[in-house]
C-alpha cells in the first residue's frame, strides 16, 4: 500500500504508538493468515507442527504492524517478544508434557486477538488518509474473517481441554487441525457434517461463529466491496 510517513517528533512511548512509518500492503498479510491456516490443515498434529503454526502466526503479526506502519521501534520489539516466546513454547513442548497441550493453544488464542488490533488500526488510518475505500480495506477485511475463523478453532480446543473429554460427537477427540478444519466448515456454513460438536456449550459456540460469520459477509465485506466498485 502506498502512503507517506508522516513526520511527527519523538516525545516519549506515546508517539511510539503513532502509525508515522510508511503503509506497506495488506496483501502480504492476508498471503501469510492463509499460508498459516494451510499449514495447519495440512500437516500433523504434533509438537513441531504447532511450534511451526505459532511461529507463523507470530510472522502474520509483524506483518501486520509493518503493513499499518507502526513505528519500527515497536515492530522490532514485537518481534522479540514473540521469538522469546515461541522458544518457551518450544522448549515447553518437548520437555514438559504436562504442558504441552495448553500452553501451545494459549498462546495461539493470545496471537490471534493481537492481530485484529494491527489491521483495525491500518484501515483506521487508511480512511482517513486516503477518504476512501480500496482494496487494501477489502484485503484488511478478509484477513479479519479468517482471524475469526482461527480464534474459534483455538477456543473450541480449549473447550475439550478444559472439560477434559472429547468435544465432538461419537467421542472423536479433536486435534488441532480438526478444530481449525470445523471451524472454517462452521464460519463458512458449509455443514459438512462428518463433525459435530458434542456439548451444549460447543453447539451453542457454533451457532455463535456461523452467525457472526454470515452476517460479518453479508455487512462489512459485501459494504465494502461494493464501495470500491463505485470508485473504480
Amino acid at each position: 500500500m502506498s502512503g507517506k510517513a508522516r513526520n511527527r517528533p519523538e516525545h516519549g512511548l506515546p508517539d511510539a504508538f503513532q502509525l508515522t512509518e510508511q503503509r506497506r500492503d495488506f496483501g502480504v498479510v492476508l498471503v501469510a493468515i492463509v499460508a498459516a491456516m494451510i499449514f495447519q490443515l495440512a500437516t500433523p498434529d504434533t509438537d513441531l507442527s504447532r511450534f511451526l503454526a505459532i511461529v507463523l502466526q507470530g510472522t502474520v503479526i509483524v506483518l501486520a504492524l509493518r503493513a499499518a506502519g507502526f513505528h519500527r521501534h515497536i515492530v522490532h520489539l514485537t518481534a522479540l517478544v514473540l521469538i522469546g516466546l515461541s522458544i518457551v513454547v518450544g522448549v515447553a513442548l518437548i520437555g514438559i508434557q504436562d504442558v504441552a497441550p495448553a500452553a501451545p493453544r494459549i498462546l495461539t488464542l493470545v496471537l490471534v486477538l493481537l492481530t485484529p488490533a494491527a489491521i483495525v488500526a491500518g484501515v483506521v488510518r487508511e480512511l482517513r488518509e486516503d477518504r476512501r475505500v480500496t482494496v487494501q480495506t477489502v484485503y484488511c477485511g478478509i484477513s479479519l474473517y479468517l482471524l475469526l475463523g482461527l480464534a474459534f478453532a483455538v477456543l473450541f480446543g480449549a473447550v475439550q481441554d478444559i472439560d477434559d473429554s472429547s468435544f465432538f460427537a461419537h467421542g472423536i477427540t479433536g486435534t488441532s487441525n480438526d478444530f481449525l478444519y470445523f471451524s472454517l466448515a462452521t464460519l463458512t456454513t458449509v455443514g459438512y457434517g462428518d463433525l459435530t460438536a458434542a456439548s451444549d456449550l460447543g453447539r451453542a459456540m457454533s451457532v455463535t461463529e456461523a452467525l457472526i460469520g454470515q452476517i460479518y459477509l453479508v455487512t462489512v465485506v459485501a459494504v465494502t466491496v461494493s464501495n470500491v466498485r463505485r470508485r473504480t
